[in-house]
């Protein structure tokens, strides 16, 4: 079988994991608080990659230190420190967004990535995106105005959510940071390899995670609120070992634009699976895409 036939397949499932992500932490805010589905859904994900990495690296078992040290390079460390702080507060303020509004009005928001790397990306990696990018800045911006229209005014673009309400201000600012983020993943996985990169990070980020949790007086959580966050955070551990991995055999912007279909699925799922009103925000999500896809397919 043809290994980018494989690769392509396992980027339409990192789409799928991250869209069962989005719904399992929206899920969850119905019945946990946010300290203990960041726990629950990063330290889950960081025993999963923890096996993995045994299972891919034998010695990463028994000799940890010395097998981590012989498969990263200088500065590792730092990346990893950097990038772990920035997902830190990234994910808390995604929870904090899913909370106060619907997944299939804040889910797509991320799609604001691309158009936040335009700026970052040149500074961190050296990477830009011809004039056609700019195009795609234009759909991004329209999608945004599309994702709440006003039907009592039948306003087709409405920017004004994003004013009145914290949820779309929060998964705003998560974008911005995942555009920082975004970059260290890569000068990280130039630095390692995709495995040991996003393990060691899961596990950085866990950790963090549990003291968080630690210092808001350990609330316990029923098990019926566990098993949404441990539903996204097995479907993160999958979805971010299979990204990593695609990387490695397709063009990075392929698997971005594959990956970014995420955004339609769970406006798609939500309206199921969240039995959320999802009015016209399909439109407004795949406007978004289109915008996101000829950002990425176009950068040199």
């Amino acid at each position: 079988m043809d290994l980018a036939l494989v690769a392509i397949f396992g980027s339409l499932v990192t789409a799928f994991c991250q869209t069962v992500t989005d719904l399992g932490t929206k899920a969850a805010t119905r019945t946990a608080d946010d300290r203990t589905i960041l726990a629950i859904q990063w330290t889950s994900c960081a025993l999963l990659l923890l096996i993995a990495c045994a299972v891919v690296y034998p010695g990463f078992a028994t000799a940890p230190v010395e097998t981590i040290n012989a498969l990263t390079q200088p500065g590792f460390w730092t990346l990893l420190a950097t990038n772990g702080a920035l997902n830190v507060v990234a994910y808390v303020l995604y929870i904090r967004a899913m909370r106060l509004s619907d997944a299939s009005l804040v889910a797509p928001l991320v799609l604001l990535t691309p158009v936040l790397m335009l700026v970052t990306s040149p500074i961190m990696t050296g990477e830009r995106v011809p004039a056609l990018g700019m195009a795609g800045v234009i759909f991004t911006v329209l999608g945004v105005g599309l994702l709440d229209a006003n039907r009592t005014t039948g306003k087709r673009l409405n920017f004004a959510v994003f004013v009145k309400h914290a949820g779309p201000r929060y998964m705003i600012v998560t974008a911005a940071i995942w555009s920082l983020c975004a970059n260290l993943d890569k000068l990280g996985v130039r630095a390692s390899t995709p495995l040991i990169w996003i393990t060691l990070l899961s596990v950085f980020i866990s950790i963090c995670a549990l003291l968080y949790w630690v210092m808001g007086g350990c609330k316990r959580a029923t098990r019926r609120a566990m098993r949404p966050a441990l539903i996204a955070g097995f479907a993160m551990s999958i979805g971010t070992a299979l990204q990593m991995w695609a990387l490695t055999v397709l063009f990075t912007p392929y698997v971005i634009a594959i990956k970014r279909l995420s955004a339609l699925f769970t406006v798609l799922a939500s309206g199921r699976v969240l039995k959320e009103d999802t009015g016209g925000r399909l439109l407004g999500a795949a406007v978004m895409l289109a915008g996101a896809l000829l950002i990425v397919l176009t950068r040199e």
